[in-house]
């Protein structure tokens, strides 16, 4: 099982992603797609010069990013294309406690 768990707080960003999908029922292009958005986020966070404080990590099994500015539309996008996975693919990927976004108003869902 995939977890992942995702914050966004004002113009902090975190992502944590966890474990691997099961070969059966689609799991290895499943992992393939969560690897994919993941590392892309991690990558254009590591490039991009208007985020700043950035923290990564990527292994098997194992990815997080944590940074500040920068991020905006495309953290929240690739966050929906995980949360899209998690609904389609309820086996292999799950948003453990309902992770969600803290902004100015209070806690909102991340989508």
């Amino acid at each position: 099982m995939i977890k992942i768990y995702a914050t966004k707080t004002g113009e902090k960003y975190r992502l944590l992603v966890e474990g691997h999908a099961k070969q059966e029922s689609g799991g290895s292009l499943v992992c393939a797609a969560v690897s994919a958005l993941t590392g892309a986020l991690v990558s254009f966070a590591k490039s991009h010069p208007a985020c700043r404080y950035v923290r990564t990590s990527l292994a098997r099994g194992n990815a997080f990013l944590s940074c500040k500015y920068g991020l905006n539309d495309t953290y929240d996008m690739t966050v929906s294309a995980l949360q899209q996975l998690a609904m389609d693919y309820p086996m292999h990927v799950c948003f453990p406690d309902m992770s969600v976004a803290v902004d100015d108003t209070g806690m909102t869902p991340v989508l």
